[in-house]
């Protein structure tokens, strides 16, 4: 397992992407309407455009990739995470689907792991 990216929610996708990429210095790798991809080189910065701040609060979240993601969903499990969901397709790049889940610690910070399957 390994922190792939951290998700930050915006409120304005061009003002966030101008901030990350012009002032910061990330470079944007993808843009979209409501997610944009940026490299922090180790690391991935997405930006995810909401309309309204989530109920809980949570305006940041921690994504870990794994290579199974059943096989680590099964295995955190029996060792108490509290998952949310069960594993969903969340996405395809056409010739793979992106499976997620995900969970909150102790404290309510959102964490998810995902996997590519195909």
């Amino acid at each position: 397992m390994r922190i792939g990216q951290i998700i930050l929610r915006v409120a304005d996708m061009d003002e966030s992407v101008r901030f990350w990429s012009a002032a910061v210095g990330f470079e944007v790798t993808m843009r979209g309407e409501s997610f944009s991809f940026l490299n922090g080189a180790n690391i991935q910065l997405t930006l995810n455009q909401i309309d309204d701040r989530p109920e809980d609060g949570s305006l940041t979240e921690v994504v870990i990739e794994v290579d199974e993601i059943m096989n680590s969903h099964r295995e955190l499990s029996a060792r108490g995470v509290p998952f949310e969901v069960e594993p969903r397709m969340v996405m395809s790049d056409g010739e793979r689907e992106l499976w997620a889940t995900h969970f909150r610690d102790p404290d309510g910070h959102l964490a998810s792991i995902v996997g590519w399957v195909g």
